[in-house]
């Protein structure tokens, strides 16, 4: 062999490099041209808009209209409700029952926000002693658009298949279990964001309970999450304590949890799972609109497409392209600006410690595989912060990576929550 030339595997992917390298420049370069003609130079310094990276309102249903008079109503107070009929598979499987709410909660900075959330309540009467019991299941919505929310799709899709991930939803309501949907990435579809997807969380529940009619407002509750619904789950356990202390939880279980942001970026920044990475930082900049002065035009130019209006079928397939936020910035290392530091810590579990038990589980390579995108050491960080503040978690290792560990673990999952709701105790400590 040639020992001036490199081996032909190590060539193929010095070439790759370049060809990527060739595409992201000629990408900067329209969006460069495409921004210049789009906007006049009188213009050209003015900040970008906050407005204008917001999902676009939903047409043809007036329910999900952000209504003028929120901050009117207290947290978790209805606003608006319904009776509905699901046309979404699988929710359809079992006889039930199907209602609407939009409530008031808070978004991150605690300013006034419409929520909408759908109540599921099996047809067949609850024998078991005492209330029938709730699962606040939160979906990994991870999209961007107002029209991916769980409470739309069930309305106006056929299929709930790429949030009820894993399908879970009808084994729930075979359970004979109610079960409450709650949007809880709230009104300007804030993936990511931690703060206000636990408002969202427990003012829906709030809400519920509100609706008397439904016989719930005495019901046990448990909440659960996987991947992006887990953000959810740990956020709303966390912030249960001092946000919500009328709300009982009765547990939480939550897997596969992207406990820090500022770990992803070895995981997913610039590699497969860039797309819902970057979904992510334009659903946070929903909520820190102050993260707009880190993008450059380029930056500007996605933030302000189509994509803002998408789905995580849509998302999560882009991450093919394998765009580094980087390429996004006006500065090299966005993250380690003021405002970037300020996103991360903001959004990052652990600072408060729930009263309620707490499930944590997470697909591991001590068992086998480990998590490809979300890093194992943040939930066990999470369990020891959460364990120093005395709470009752479990941590449990699962067979698998971030998919097929949601599967696996299913059977230890669904017993932890019923021991929950059935009223049996966890013993006090960590495990």
């Amino acid at each position: 062999m040639d020992r001036g030339r490199l081996p032909q595997h190590a060539e193929w992917v010095v070439a790759m490099r370049l060809l990527r390298a060739v595409v992201l420049l000629t990408l900067s370069t329209c969006a460069a041209a495409a921004l210049a003609s789009s906007y006049p130079l009188r213009t050209a310094a003015q900040p970008l808009g906050s407005d204008s990276i917001l999902p676009s309102p939903i047409q043809g249903d007036d329910f999900f209209l952000w209504p003028p008079n929120v901050v009117d109503y207290g947290a978790g107070e209805i606003i608006r409700s319904r009776e509905i009929t699901l046309r979404a598979f699988p929710n359809t499987l079992v006889e039930h029952h199907a209602y609407q709410i939009m409530l008031r909660s808070n978004d991150s900075k605690d300013r006034p926000v419409p929520v909408t959330a759908t109540v599921l309540v099996p047809t067949a009467a609850w024998t078991a002693p005492g209330p029938r019991p709730v699962i606040a299941y939160n979906m990994p919505i991870d999209s961007l658009g107002a029209h991916c929310t769980p409470s739309y799709k069930m309305v106006h899709d056929w299929q709930t298949l790429d949030l009820d991930i894993p399908p879970v939803l009808s084994l729930f309501l075979a359970k004979n279990y109610a079960v409450l949907v709650p949007d809880h990435q709230g009104p300007r579809m804030a993936y990511g964001a931690g703060r206000m997807a636990g408002h969202a969380v427990l003012d829906s529940i709030r809400g519920m309970k509100r609706l008397t009619a439904l016989g719930l407002s005495e019901s046990p509750v448990v909440a659960t999450g996987y991947s992006g619904g887990a953000i959810a789950t740990g956020w709303a356990a966390q912030l249960q304590p001092s946000y919500a202390p009328d709300v009982e939880l009765a547990g939480a279980a939550a897997g596969g949890t992207p406990v820090d942001f500022g770990l992803l970026r070895r995981t997913m920044d610039g590699q497969l799972g860039s797309g819902l990475y970057l979904s992510a930082v334009l659903g946070l900049a929903r909520e820190y609109p102050e993260m707009l002065e880190l993008a450059n035009p380029l930056g500007v130019l996605l933030a302000t497409s189509t994509l803002k209006d998408q789905c995580s079928v849509t998302l999560a397939p882009a991450g093919v392209a394998s765009l580094p936020a980087e390429l996004l910035a006006a500065g090299p290392d966005p993250f380690d600006s003021p405002t970037g530091r300020m996103v991360v810590a903001a959004n990052k579990m652990g600072a408060l410690t729930p009263t309620a038990p707490v499930l944590l589980y997470h697909g591991s390579e001590r068992v086998f595989l480990g998590d490809e995108w979300i890093p194992e050491e943040g939930v066990i960080a999470l369990q020891q912060e959460w364990c120093r503040g005395g709470g009752a978690i479990t941590y449990s290792p699962q067979f698998g990576e971030h998919l097929t560990a949601a599967v696996f673990s299913l059977p230890e999952v669904i017993h932890w929550m019923d021991e929950r709701l059935a009223g049996i105790a966890v013993a006090p400590g960590c495990r």
